[in-house]
């Protein structure tokens, strides 16, 4: 199986690369999407028809799918998450790569432009933002408890009902299964990583990366800071999509997103 080994603290991240001779594009999900369905994504389905212009990779984060994962928190520090994905790029040969990362791949994909912006081509980022996260937003309150729940009764069922009620409706089976099958463990000491580790980036003014900023517009926790890095960042552009919130933004589909997510890949290819 390919794997690439982080050079920091020696834990693997399982990976797939489609190959080719196209700009590398490296995608990550969200806190409990694996690879198969971060393949399955709509953004991901779109950019596979493309397979002469783009080159894709797709990761599962550590503490999910066939990644390594550890149990402590501190494993899940920004800049080890950033080595994961530079350790990515390292056992391909690949110097630069467009980074796409929804929900938890878009935070990481911040810390990436903060702490790898030499790797980087562009970066497009839902559903995220790169301040310190709000202990009392009506999302990050809800997974708090709900990892914690699904931590004591080892199963993330809690924590997958609770955004199917975001959702406003039952999930697909097959979605569901592949969320529950995850590490409650290690996906809660992720999730407590990210809630302590305040700002990803003190100057975002600085930043020469290409970025796209995605946010449903009903995303209370993150739509507002979403748009103020966009206002930050000097080449950034900033869409809000007509959802509901953040988990069905994180569903959703990708055709009215598609050109502007385009328009990003080929202005660094």
């Amino acid at each position: 199986m390919p794997y690439a080994k982080n050079a920091l603290d020696g834990n693997r991240v399982y990976f797939e690369d489609d190959g080719g001779n196209g700009a590398a594009i490296v995608l990550h999900g969200g806190l409990v999407d694996s690879v198969a369905l971060v393949r399955g994504s709509h953004i991901a389905q779109a950019l596979q028809g493309l397979p002469e212009e783009f080159r894709l990779i797709y990761v599962d984060h550590r503490g999910v799918g066939r990644s390594d994962k550890p149990h402590k928190a501190e494993a899940y520090a920004m800049p080890l998450r950033v080595a994961d994905a530079v350790a990515v790029l390292d056992e391909l040969g690949i110097e630069r790569a467009h980074f796409i990362g929804n929900s938890w791949g878009g935070r990481l994909d911040f810390g990436i432009g903060e702490h790898a912006p030499e790797r980087v081509l562009s970066l497009v980022i839902g559903g995220q933002q790169p301040y310190a996260i709000d202990p009392d937003g009506t999302l990050t309150h809800a997974v708090t408890e709900t990892l914690a729940e699904s931590r004591r009764g080892g199963s993330l069922e809690p924590f997958v009902d609770m955004l199917e009620t975001f959702a406003g409706g039952q999930l697909p089976d097959a979605l569901r299964e592949r969320w529950l099958d995850n590490d409650p463990v290690a996906i809660e000491a992720a999730w407590s990583a990210a809630l302590a580790e305040g700002v990803i980036s003190e100057d975002l003014r600085g930043w020469q990366i290409r970025c796209l900023i995605y946010v449903g517009s009903g995303d209370v926790d993150f739509q507002d800071q979403a748009r103020r890095a966009s206002d930050e960042i000097p080449r950034a552009e900033f869409i809000s999509l007509e959802e509901p919130d953040h988990v069905s933004a994180h569903l959703a589909q990708v055709d009215p997103l598609l050109p502007a997510v385009l328009r990003t890949l080929r202005g660094n290819t």
